[in-house]
């Protein structure tokens, strides 16, 4: 895989997999958005123009109430309820290590 493909990550990603979704954890909010760029860039070019509209991308900020206003970013893939695409999104992203270039952890 290109390096292009993925971004560099300096912090360890959660990768949290439930039904039909999967949700990355741990990002800066620039690296969110350069993910979700990415991923519907290589997911375009992987999934018939047909299934576009039953895969959804959600970026969410998370925080908590430490002495710090501080917050991580995480981006989920829902794929509605669909579990072939969703097997094969699964597959697709395992295969390319959730196209990053950094750790990732199953949670």
């Amino acid at each position: 895989m290109e390096s292009r493909d993925s971004i560099e990550v300096k912090q360890t990603l959660g990768i949290i997999v439930s039904d039909s979704k999967l949700t990355v954890l741990g990002f800066s909010m620039s690296e969110a958005f350069e993910y979700v760029e990415k991923l519907w860039s290589k997911l375009k070019k992987e999934i018939p123009e047909t299934l576009w509209g039953k895969i959804t991308i959600e970026v969410s900020g998370i925080s908590n109430l430490g002495s710090k206003m501080a917050f991580k970013w995480s981006v989920t893939v829902d794929a509605n309820g669909e579990n072939d695409i969703f097997e094969d999104l699964l597959l697709l992203l395992t295969e390319n290590n959730f196209f990053i270039n950094g750790e990732v952890e199953i949670i």
